[in-house]
């Protein structure tokens, strides 16, 4: 991001490898139905998810799984913040290592923040709850502004404001 304004991705030297992921908001919506109940997938595919489930080490107040960061559910805002601060992505943390590893289960809050060069992605899902939600920027809003909304949006539904208890 430029001052303030949105960008597009541009090819170059390594753009592949800096950009990483690309995907669109309904792409990635049907992978976050993927992990919150994969029956029905093909059996390598649930087990993959079932593997980026998995905790494997505990870092302050989250659990660190394959991709995702996992923390019990319910959970405060204050902790998903903390989870998701400068401090914890930039910082060295100090980590426990969980042996044997923490089995999958569905009371938790799991998610992924991601910005490259001004885009901003935030994933979270509640399994319990068969609730998700992607955040998809072309700015990198901050962060902490990107798991706020997603709390405030997830837990509304979570309490039963708005929500069905049909996926969103």
């Amino acid at each position: 991001m430029k001052e303030g304004t949105p960008i597009r991705m541009a090819s170059g030297v390594l753009s592949s490898e800096t950009y990483g992921v690309r995907t669109t908001a309904a792409e990635l919506i049907r992978f976050v139905q993927a992990n919150i109940n994969p029956v029905g997938l093909d059996e390598k595919l649930q087990r993959a998810i079932t593997a980026t489930h998995t905790g494997y080490f505990k870092a302050g107040p989250m659990t660190q799984d394959l991709i995702w960061e996992q923390y019990p559910f319910p959970v405060a805002l204050k902790t998903l913040l903390e989870g998701n601060s400068p401090e914890m992505i930039f910082n060295a943390t100090p980590v426990t290592r969980l042996n044997p590893p923490e089995q999958p289960h569905d009371d938790v809050w799991i998610n992924k923040t991601g910005s490259t060069n001004g885009f901003g992605a935030y994933v979270a899902f509640i399994p319990e709850k068969r609730l998700g939600i992607v955040i998809l920027g072309n700015k990198s809003y901050p962060i902490a502004d990107r798991v706020t909304a997603a709390y405030q949006i997830l837990m509304s539904l979570a309490d039963g404001k708005g929500g069905n208890g049909k996926l969103r």
